[in-house]
Order: C-alpha cells, then structure tokens, then sequence
C-alpha cells in the first residue's frame, strides 16, 4: 500500500502516523518549498505527483488549512484521493457508509459522529471532535481538536471551527444552525446564532 500526503509540517505528520496505523508501508510527502527527508521519510517536489500516481500512490492533503488544501486540490483534480480514517473515530448508524462515499477526508483519533450526517470531501476532523445529528459538512472544512458541533448544524464550505468550539444546537432538522463559507470560529468560542460567510467570531458568546 502506497500513499503520498501534501505538506510535510506537524499536521502531515499525524496523517503519516494514521496511514501507518492503517497498513501503509510506502509512504511519501510532497512539498512545494523543500525535498529531502522528515523523521525517515522522504519529501518530494510536486514535479513527482504524477509519476507517483502512474505507479500507484494514493493521495491526501496533510494541510490544516481550507483554503490550501482547495488550491491544492484544483491544481491536481485526477488523483486517486481516500479517506484516512483512524481506527479509534467512531460512527453511528450508518454514518460510516456516507463517509465512504466521499473522498479526502482525515478523520483522527478520538473522532464521534453520530447519525445522518451529511459530509463533503476534503474534510479534516482533528482529535476529538464530535459532530452530532442531522448536521450538514460540506467541503474542505477543518474541525480542530476538542470542538463540539451539536445537531442541526449545517457548516459551509470552507469554514474552520477551532480548538474546543462549541456550536449549539439548531432549531430543528429543517432550520439549521448555519455557519457561513470560509468563516472562522474562534478557539474556545460558544457559537449561539448564524455567522455569516467570510467572518471570524470569537468569543462566549461567539461575536
């Protein structure tokens, strides 16, 4: 089993530890500013990415960022991009299913979703968040560690919810909590009403 991960700092390197605890025995970052070698592993330029793929790799994006790993993901759209889901995360009914229907998601140790939940690719969910009912995650959103998304949630692409967040509850299946696109929720924030698109909130309550 072959991976490649794009980006080669902290965060990729918790997403090599996952595809190890998975099986990978080949295991490649790729960089745009260095080549080399980080903790035994080799570091690529991404003049290698289609080279790799004619030979076999899969891919990820070991970026915490959304809006990198979008730039990343449009600037190579054919490669064959999973799931890496470590063993620890767990799903409710039938939740797991709908996460194997999408791609470029890193679902990390300690992870809980629950059920009917709609998710998107190119997600990150960090250690420990949990993402209850009836919620709604489009793409390239990134859940940090600790964060608590209640039910009835819908977060728009893009959006990032930092450490230890906690968005309420929404009203009800039909009228959801909305977090807006490439919205930013601040470290430790109670988010308690909709927040709108390109906004950074912070704060208890999150303003």
């Amino acid at each position: 089993m072959k991976i490649a991960i794009f980006g080669a700092s902290g965060f990729s390197r918790e997403v090599r530890d996952i595809a190890l605890i998975l099986g990978y025995q080949n295991i490649i970052f790729i960089d745009k500013t260095h080549e080399g070698i980080v903790e035994d592993f080799p570091v690529v330029s991404e003049r290698e990415v289609y080279p790799l793929a004619q030979v076999g790799y899969k891919f990820t994006i070991g970026i915490g960022s959304p809006k990198i790993r979008k730039e990343i993901r449009d600037r190579f759209p054919g490669l064959d991009y999973i799931n890496l889901i470590h063993p620890t995360a767990t799903f409710g009914y039938n939740q797991l299913i709908e996460v194997d229907r999408r791609v470029g998601n890193i679902i990390c140790a300690g992870t809980r979703m629950t059920n009917n939940i709609k998710i998107g690719n190119f997600g990150v969910y960090y250690l420990n968040c949990t993402i209850a009912h009836d919620c709604i995650i489009e793409d390239y959103v990134t859940i940090s560690p600790g964060a608590n998304i209640s039910g009835n949630v819908k977060i728009s692409m893009g959006a990032y919810i930092g450490s230890n967040a906690c968005i309420i509850q929404g009203k009800s299946f039909a009228e959801k909590m909305i977090i807006g696109k490439n919205s930013i929720i601040g470290a430790g924030s109670v988010v308690t009403k909709n927040v709108k698109d390109n906004t950074m909130v912070k704060g208890t309550p999150a303003k």
